[in-house]
């Protein structure tokens, strides 16, 4: 992300394809919602007791890198859609403040992340902490492979 970002212009920001379709700054804001929102729901669940019993209604990590590869458009939930308030880096910073905050809480936690689960997907498809990090980390490059597709837009400024 920060290579294929940290040299844009003001210009290349805020560059779409066309009305219907997220700019890279666009793409970056709803990046660093997801940081907040993913580190908030981790933050919640490791509040609550661990239930290794849990771990067998999660599916496999490939599952969830495969989901967030599939080419086809996905819905940004509402509390993630980007607002496009924010000016060129401003957007790198607001992601990598999220981004760094989940890569120091990784590297230093004490805590089974497959021992605490999720409540968002019901009971029938609990995910785990590391299976939420995993989708993290599948949807970041989701998004990358976007940024880089805008990039090489006709019509994206030089």
């Amino acid at each position: 992300i920060i290579k294929e970002t940290e040299h844009l212009t003001l210009n290349q920001w805020t560059f779409k394809e066309d009305s219907a379709k997220w700019s890279i700054g666009q793409v970056l804001e709803h990046l660093g919602l997801y940081e907040r929102i993913f580190a908030q729901e981790a933050d919640i669940m490791l509040s609550t007791k661990p239930d290794m019993q849990l771990d067998s209604l999660s599916l496999p990590d490939t599952t969830y890198i495969n989901w967030m590869n599939d080419p086809g458009p996905h819905q940004a939930e509402w509390n993630a859609e980007p607002l496009g308030l924010m000016k060129g880096s401003d957007n790198l910073k607001f992601y990598l403040f999220g981004r760094n905050h989940l890569i120091d809480f990784i590297k230093s936690t004490t805590y089974d992340l497959k021992a605490h689960h999720t409540f968002r997907w019901g009971k029938e498809q609990r995910r785990s902490i590391h299976a939420l990090m995993v989708i993290h980390y599948a949807h970041t490059d989701r998004h990358l492979k976007q940024v880089k597709r805008i990039k090489q837009t006709p019509g994206f400024p030089k």
